[in-house]
């Protein structure tokens, strides 16, 4: 997602309403593909099995923070080209469930 991720990655208008874009399926195979589709919709889940304990944790909050301040809107715009925009809320709050355990863990160190 890292290097996948990035503004109107389908080249659409500026104005453009997704259910009137003409073949956004094809669209979405080309510019996004299987991997980031996977990746968009899934990452905060593979987050979420990665234990407190786990002597990444610094490198892990590293990349999250990176993400939400480059990529999180070109997340959120190719979960809506998906029309899997829901995804996000309860990856958000995977994400939250995780930074507390997490700060949790650090907490009794």
């Amino acid at each position: 997602m890292d290097e996948r991720l990035k503004r109107n990655i389908c080249d659409l208008d500026n104005n453009a309403i997704l259910r009137e874009v003409r073949n956004l399926s094809a669209c979405q195979k080309e510019h996004i593909g299987d991997a980031l589709e996977y990746s968009t919709q899934f990452w905060a889940k593979h987050l979420a099995e990665v234990p407190s304990e786990c002597h990444d944790v610094e490198e892990i909050h590293k990349a999250i923070d990176k993400f939400f301040t480059t990529h999180l809107l070109f997340w959120i715009e190719v979960l809506a080209i998906m029309g899997s925009l829901g995804i996000s809320v309860y990856a958000l709050n995977d994400i939250q469930k995780w930074y507390n355990s997490v700060s949790c863990e650090q907490s009794i160190f």
